[in-house]
């Protein structure tokens, strides 16, 4: 049956071997024989074990909108958690355990740029085996409930298990989301670096940790950290993120949207369905279709169009609800009371009207169900959110005075404008009336002391008795009056002093209930933070009222200034009532209610909100942007929302209970070279005793941190492990094992004219489609003689630079980096007549069962040959067809052995692939490690981004600065003592 099978295959197939499309076409056949033979449904969880999702993941990497990687991540953890949690709530340990070997065989996917998912497939295989053999993570997730009274809580679960909008949440339903947010890998795609790269640790490595977190989050709605004698408190957070939904494409050129293949999009797609705009149960070809009308109306024109889901998801919908942009702004900056009467919203001239608003209100709730839709496809929401919860422990403040609120609110009373001036004015008017009173009391008091004594006189002078007993009675009268006017001048003397030490006291109060009222917490879905994809290490922050209250459930978050005057409205209105229960307060019940009552006229104020800005500006010595409340948008520190370093120092203090600082060896490196033996030296003095857990692979991540990004070091990754392991001198150690022999591959990467000329032609693909044409012509036969790499880079950038019309903007068409990248991934290149003899010596070099090692190469002789040519197939297409062949001979689409990594040894071998570089690093990122490469292109050591076999991989160019001794001022740091954050 075998051959029978693999004969229809190859006859299917009906693509030239040399087609870079030849693995994936092979692997897709394979696949879809794969699920046929599976489709009973006795083979269920082999079904779930086994899913390519193919068809899904080709659309997916063809519209380029979400990674393929991702879904299926999420839809393969999702569909477990459903499988191995019954609707009683109750583990299906038959289940779990049959699920192991399953997920042991299948670990190693055989498809095209599927070397990453083998990390997702192990990390589920471990969260499996711990929880056959760990019976307190089982406890753990037997413990977890759902949600009381917590309605995003709620949501969240809903989202990450994709359930309807209205479904009830179950026990069941709660410890599925847990169970699937612990299979999924966790992967940063906003700026939160410095809560990832420690959360990744939780995650992976401490899961009775991020079990107990999911309890707390669901049971209580926030985690609670105590030590020092001090409580850090954070909430749920409410938002999992944005996903890919801002993820940016540009198309250039009239033909740009049809080569993008948008509408192919499984996102999009969803969104729609959501939204009501396409039937879910139509056939695909006509749901495809009417993707692809809907999203062409809504696409701006133009030559260079910059396109993102988020974009094409709002405009189609505003087209479908008849809504214009206009209409749309109007709607968002419509007067709001109590502003509208003061400053900021006025009235628009043109109202919107109650027919037109209700549209809107329905276009945005269609919007939001649409967006959720799309981003469910490639994240796991209650992960998501307990990764930016974590984030909120790096701005948890002991006191409110370093609070960014603070700040803006000007309690000081020589701040004018701010609430401590109006608390001054007020009490300084009260109590000039009070002195004054005191005076006029006091002048009445000197008189009647006069009067008084004349009385006395007069009573020893009287000479009869009805003059002596008349003055008694005039004296006492008198006397009377007297000591009442000594009592109301010493009340109203006493009063004036307690009127002049109310200040004080006012303030202590606010500075003790504000934390009560307020919190400053990560949130993942400010968008007044702008982050670039390689420098993230900014993060956004946003204020929250909390109304006094421990349910987190009712908190809020601030969005706007309407929003933040209303919660100081809220919280003066309620620290009135509360402080005029204090001791302190009593019988001052009148004017403090006039303090409350000015702050609150005063914080409604344009003055008010202009100095406020003028304040944050001061304390966090930015400059001021000129008219803040018309430029909101380019205010980066506002009072409700700002931007911070997002330390990864603060945040591991607070989650693991630190008392200090984590211990952190930290320098600043003049060349890739100089970091690498810092990272080497920083390892080899770290004790013994420690690194043993590292030996042991008990433990795998040191934190570390760029100037820019935090990520996770790993210290098992081959050379990188020899390195640190060896005792000799480091830098000698380093050039000789590692560097040297880089070197001698980069050097024997000669190129023949013709393989220049088909290197020019795939490179053109990546130049604007404007300047395609120009580049192959001064380009095309411009190469004499052989070259080196090294040198045909360099002819490629002096050709760009010599010539204006391949410079965009002063900079080439086609940047050097991409060069880089390519070459590294593509070279050596490979002739197509020696494919049969490549295969041969590659395959003979490889670690595999001797069976596939020799049956693969075999079936190269009956894979149809169809115009093979005289030309050149890259590195990578050859280890494509390599495993394709292998998939060919298992007719498996999967493995339990790594022949990704088989492929590539076989062929660095057999010299068909570029030498190894020094993996040290997991970025945090998608799909990417970092580590130390000798380029192709440059012939130097270089630190890249790589994929997590470093068979591809880019220079982190953008890191220069930080490289190169460019700028001083910061560093890059490693956490030595990871004992700090193990729990």
């Amino acid at each position: 049956m075998a051959p029978d099978l693999r004969k229809q295959i190859l006859d299917s197939l009906k693509i030239p071997p040399n087609d870079p499309q030849f693995g994936g076409r092979l692997f897709s056949l394979i696949a879809r024989a794969q699920k046929e033979e599976l489709s009973a449904d006795a083979r269920r969880l082999e079904r779930v074990v086994t899913e390519e999702y193919d068809e899904l993941s080709r659309r997916l990497d063809r519209s380029r909108l979400q990674d393929s990687l991702a879904v299926r991540n999420v839809l393969r953890t999702r569909r477990l958690a459903h499988l191995l949690i019954n609707d009683q709530g109750e583990i299906q340990s038959d289940l779990v355990a049959q699920a192991i070997p399953l997920f042991e065989q299948h670990s190693y996917s055989l498809g095209p740029n599927r070397q990453a998912d083998a990390r997702r497939q192990s990390h589920i295989l471990q969260v499996l085996t711990h929880l056959k053999d760990n019976k307190e993570a089982l406890r753990l997730l037997k413990s977890i409930s759902r949600p009381h009274a917590h309605r995003q809580a709620e949501q969240i679960i809903r989202h990450t298990l994709a359930l309807p909008p209205h479904a009830e949440i179950s026990d069941a339903n709660a410890r599925r989301a847990a169970l699937a947010a612990w299979m999924c890998y966790l992967r940063q795609n906003v700026g939160s670096c410095f809560a990832t790269a420690p959360a990744i640790i939780v995650h992976d490595e401490e899961p009775a940790q991020f079990l107990q977190d999911l309890n707390d989050l669901l049971g209580t709605g926030r985690l609670k950290r105590t030590f020092g004698g001090v409580e850090h408190t954070v909430p749920l957070s409410i938002s999992w993120g944005a996903g890919d939904l801002k993820r940016n494409l540009v198309l250039q050129g009239e033909e740009a949207f049809e080569k993008s293949e948008l509408w192919l999009s499984p996102g999009l797609m969803a969104a729609f369905e959501a939204a009501g705009l396409i039937n879910q149960e139509e056939a695909l070809k006509l749901r495809l279709e009417k993707v692809k009308l809907l999203i062409q109306r809504a696409l701006p024109t133009g030559n260079a169009v910059l396109v993102s889901a988020e974009g094409m998801i709002r405009k189609v919908l505003m087209q479908q609800a008849g809504i214009s942009e206009e209409e749309l702004r109007e709607y968002h900056h419509r007067p709001q009371a109590p502003l509208q009467a003061n400053f900021m919203l006025q009235a628009a001239a043109k109202t919107t009207p109650v027919g037109k608003n209700q549209a809107i209100a329905q276009m945005l709730a269609a919007q939001e169900l649409a967006e959720n839709a799309f981003k469910i496809l490639t994240d796991n929401a209650l992960l998501k959110s307990w990764e930016f919860t974590l984030a909120s422990f790096a701005e948890t403040k002991a006191t409110f005075s370093t609070w960014n609120l603070y700040s803006s609110l000007g309690l000081k009373p020589e701040e004018k404008g701010g609430i401590g001036f109006a608390m001054f004015e007020t009490l300084k008017e009260r109590l000039d009336q009070y002195n004054r009173k005191v005076q006029d009391l006091q002048a009445e008091y000197e008189q009647m002391f006069a009067h008084v004594k004349y009385l006395e006189g007069r009573l020893q002078r009287a000479s009869t008795e009805k003059e002596i007993q008349w003055m008694k009675i005039e004296y006492q009268t008198q006397s009377n009056e007297f000591r009442l006017l000594e009592e109301m001048r010493d009340k109203a003397h006493h009063k004036a002093q307690r009127i002049a030490g109310m200040f004080d006291a006012i303030v202590e109060v606010f500075l003790e209930l504000f934390p009560r009222y307020f919190q400053e917490v990560y949130d993942a879905d400010m968008h007044e933070v702008a982050v670039g994809p390689y420098d993230d290490s900014p993060a956004g922050f946003r204020l929250l009222y909390k109304y006094g209250r421990l349910n987190t459930s009712q908190w809020t978050y601030i969005y706007n200034a309407q929003e933040f005057i209303d919660a100081l409205h809220s919280f003066f209105n309620a620290t009135e009532i509360e402080m005029s229960s204090r001791q302190e307060f009593t019988g001052l019940e009148q004017e403090l209610s006039e303090i409350i009552t000015a702050v609150s006229a005063q914080i409604r104020t344009v003055e008010f909100l202009e100095t406020a800005f003028q304040r944050m500006a001061a304390f966090h010595k930015t400059p001021l942007i000129k008219d803040p409340l018309e430029n909101l948008e380019k205010v980066d520190k506002k009072p409700w929302a700002y931007t911070s370093g997002g330390t990864m120092g603060s945040l591991v203090s607070n989650y693991f209970r630190l008392e200090s600082a984590p211990t952190e060896v930290a320098r600043w490196v003049e060349n890739p070279m100089e970091l690498l033996v810092f990272l080497v030296d920083t390892l080899k003095q770290i004790p013994p005793k420690i690194m043993e857990d590292f030996q042991k692979l008990k433990r795998q991540s040191l934190l570390i941190h760029s100037p820019t990004h935090a990520f996770l070091l790993k210290l098992k990754r081959g050379p990188f492990y020899e390195a640190w392991q060896s005792d000799a001198f480091t830098y000698t150690w380093v050039r000789d094992q590692m560097i040297v022999p880089m070197l001698r591959r980069v050097d024997e990467l000669v190129l023949e004219p013709d393989m220049c000329e088909f290197l020019t032609e795939q490179l053109a693909s990546s130049v604007p489609e404007n300047f395609r044409f120009y580049f192959k012509k001064v380009f095309t036969g411009s190469f004499r003689g052989k070259l080196t790499s090294q040198e045909f880079r360099q002819q490629l950038m002096e050709g760009m630079q010599g010539e204006r019309g391949l410079q965009l903007q002063g900079m080439p068409v086609l940047p050097l980096e991409e060069v880089d990248s390519y070459l590294y991934s593509t070279l050596p290149l490979l002739p197509v007549h020696k494919i049969r003899e490549a295969l041969h010596e590659t395959f003979q070099d490889m670690q595999i069962p001797d069976v596939v090692r020799n049956e693969a190469p075999k079936l190269w002789d009956s894979v149809p040959d169809i115009s093979l040519g005289t030309g050149y197939i890259t590195s990578k297409q050859f280890r494509e067809i390599c495993k394709a062949l292998i998939a060919l001979t298992l007719l498996h689409t999967s493995s339990s052995l790594d022949y990704h990594e088989a492929v590539l040894q076989g062929a660095r071998k057999a010299g068909y692939a570029v030498a190894a570089p020094i993996l040290i690093a997991d970025t945090n990122w998608m799909r990417e490690d970092f580590g130390f490469v000798v380029s192709p292109g440059t012939g130097r050591v270089e630190f890249w981004r790589l994929d997590p076999y470093g068979a591809e991989g880019t220079p982190m160019t953008v890191w220069e600065p930080w490289l190169y001794g460019h700028r001083k001022d910061r560093t890059w740091g490693v956490y030595t003592r990871p004992y700090e954050y193990w729990r």
